[in-house]
């Protein structure tokens, strides 16, 4: 009888046993069916950023630091760009005497919010290098600001002036020392803005996609290698005989298709024009308008308008008319 009693009670616990894992394997089912149709909190939620979109062709133009500083006076550029069909602003930086300035960061946010693709432009040796080496913490100043104008939100730093001097003969260094100096600031320039996914730019003399072995130090081989988008300042009033600078077509497509046959990995963005000078027979809206086809017929990636005082009325008119006359 004794053993029945106890033969009962192991069968009971047994069973109480069994009864409470199959219960807490029930809840375990049924908490994870829960937690996985329940969402996360939603700052737990991880959001992937759209990547930003560079423009396929440039179609830019230039903005003192003033005028982009001012809200008001940015918001008539954008006005005034969109109609004209503008995708990219360079401004500058720097003031004249190469100090830096404070562009509002809502203010290209606002460039980017209207799709205008914003561009820094910093001059690195004013009137091209004439000492070297150069003055100690003017390169780290530049990169500085290059840094200080991906923080604001710009997309792209463009070194302009980043050259040795066009008559300085007389510094003991050789074409390949000069090419390598010029091409160690900016490999330099890409390591530093590499965190903020922006591109950089270098601009270059018209002359350098036909030479190979100029003293300025500035060679497309060099530069291919280290920047992400060259810019030729391929203006014809400053090219070297009257037939360039009065045949705007052709200066301006043959320098930009040399430099596009020239790089592998950079793409050409080519300086034009938007200044009335050495016009030749040409009215301003035909220089404007040819140098323009000029550079979708060489096969480059865009242009961009420069004109030192911003007076962009006639060349808005122009492509105004130009791209209403594509469609």
């Amino acid at each position: 009888m004794k053993k029945i009693y106890i033969m009962s009670t192991i069968l009971l616990v047994i069973g109480m046993l069994v009864g409470i894992s199959i219960f807490t394997q029930q809840r375990i089912i049924e908490t994870s069916s829960l937690a996985a149709r329940t969402p996360r909190p939603p700052d737990l939620v991880e959001e992937k950023k759209d990547e930003y979109k560079f423009p396929e062709f440039y179609r830019g133009f230039y903005l003192t630091a003033s005028q982009a500083m001012n809200k008001e006076r940015l918001v008539t550029w954008v006005e005034r760009a969109k109609r004209a069909n503008m995708n990219a602003m360079v401004i500058d930086v720097q003031n004249l005497r190469q100090q830096r300035v404070n562009i509002p960061k809502e203010n290209i946010q606002y460039l980017l919010d209207n799709g205008i693709h914003p561009i820094a432009r910093i001059v690195i040796f004013p009137d091209g290098l004439r000492v070297y080496p150069p003055p100690a913490g003017l390169l780290q100043d530049r990169y500085d600001a290059a840094i200080a104008a991906c923080e604001i939100g710009f997309k792209e730093i463009q070194f302009d002036y980043i050259r040795f001097n066009d008559s300085n003969v007389a510094l003991n260094l050789s074409l390949e020392q000069r090419y390598a100096f010029i091409e160690g600031i900016l490999r330099r320039l890409r390591e530093k803005v590499a965190p903020y996914n922006v591109r950089t730019a270098a601009d270059i003399f018209g002359r350098i996609p036909f030479n190979r072995n100029d003293i300025i130090g500035q060679r497309m081989e060099s530069l291919d290698l280290v920047v992400d988008v060259i810019c030729p300042m391929a203006y014809p009033s400053h090219y070297w005989s009257r037939e360039q600078q009065h045949d705007p077509y052709k200066t301006v497509y043959q320098t930009s298709k040399r430099a596009v046959e020239r790089v592998q990995h950079a793409i050409i963005v080519t300086w034009i024009q938007a200044f009335e000078m050495r016009l030749g027979p040409n009215s301003y809206s035909d220089y404007i308008r040819l140098q323009m086809q000029a550079v979708y017929d060489s096969g480059a990636s865009g242009y961009i308008f420069w004109n030192a005082r911003n007076n962009y009325d006639v060349p808005f008119r122009v492509t105004e008319e130009f791209y209403r006359n594509r469609q």
